[in-house]
């Protein structure tokens, strides 16, 4: 049965904000308390609880008594300074795993990686939305052009190289009744921990397809059977990315796909499937792939009615069109 999604936005009443370059530990934190755990203004929180909170990091746990596997993520400053900006290419690291023993210490942890706000000048806004559900949610942190006056594409959809914070955390759609590794955090492959942010380490900037074959970079996903092993599992695209896009005075997409994780090539996937690690291990919640992008000059943010259901697009961090777009209503 589809999970009802909240959506979370920087421009709500009462929302929590960021107003420093790049965003402060305390300051993102803040935002995943009131989102995650607390609610603010009209809005109540997604149902996430607070296991750890100390100075060595922030745990959050998903919700068990609403079909959450209980996995755990914990966020960190890099250099443990929760009120200080943070530098460009550094900001608040985050690692899932099964559980957390205290603030700093895993059960099966995934890969960790770092986010902080895009962000650099004092003045300008600095946008943040959370969609999700209490199992799982997607985290943007963004540059906006709130007039729609700029010509800098930082503050567009196709941003050509600038880098934006997207990330996501929590239980995947695995194909499997039980699936002990479903909980996974992460915004781009990658084949160990990196405390680094690049323009590239951007959850909308997928770039392996249903052919690619299997690959040391990924995201870090425990056997289904609880036990110390793991492979290395991708985002996958059923469409090519491309630089044409649609033009339309009424946005139209093109084609629409789910947005799988897999190990393998789909051609390489065996006839006997593994029931601990399997090639296709489940899908993205809510997330879809297009054919074709629309209009890579649009302003961020922008949604759309697809198939009946409102969506929001994630952004495309090099020239290329942003293919990619989560579900604001269910999942």
């Amino acid at each position: 049965m589809p999970t009802p999604v909240t959506v979370y936005r920087w421009d709500d009443d009462g929302a929590p904000q960021i107003t420093e370059p790049y965003g402060t530990a305390n300051q993102i934190k803040a935002v995943l308390d009131a989102c995650l755990v607390n609610g603010y203004g009209a809005k109540q929180p997604l149902g996430w609880s607070k296991v750890f909170d100390d100075a060595n990091g922030v745990v959050y746990q998903n919700d068990t008594t609403n079909g959450g596997s209980g996995g755990m993520v914990r966020f960190w400053p890099y250099n443990g300074a929760w009120e200080a900006s943070f530098p460009r290419s550094k900001g608040l690291n985050f690692q899932a795993a099964k559980s957390f023993v205290d603030s700093e210490t895993p059960h099966h942890p995934g890969f960790y990686q770092a986010i902080n706000h895009p962000e650099s000048s004092n003045s300008n806004t600095k946008a943040w939305v959370i969609i999700g559900t209490s199992t799982a949610f997607y985290l943007i942190l963004s540059n906006v052009s709130e007039s729609q006056n700029s010509s800098h594409p930082k503050d567009k959809i196709s941003t050509q190289n600038f880098s934006q914070g997207e990330i996501f955390v929590g239980d995947i759609e695995s194909e499997l009744d039980y699936d002990a590794g479903a909980f996974i955090a992460f915004h781009s492959a990658t084949s160990s921990d990196n405390d680094s942010i690049s323009w590239d380490d951007c959850l909308g900037y997928i770039t392996r397809s249903f052919s690619s074959s299997r690959s040391t970079s990924g995201v870090k996903i425990y056997h289904a059977d609880n036990s110390e092993a793991f492979d290395i599992y991708q985002p996958r695209l059923t469409f090519p990315r491309s630089r044409t896009h649609v033009h339309s005075s009424e946005p139209h997409v093109l084609g629409m796909a789910p947005v799988p994780i897999c190990s393998e090539a789909t051609d390489d996937i065996p006839a006997i499937i593994d029931t601990f690690s399997p090639p296709l291990r489940g899908y993205m919640p809510g997330m879809i792939n297009i054919m074709r992008g629309l209009n890579k000059d649009s302003y961020w943010p922008q949604e759309l009615i697809i198939e009946g259901h409102k969506y929001f697009q994630l952004h495309s961090t090099d020239v290329n069109c942003s293919h990619v777009w989560i579900n604001m209503e269910q999942w």
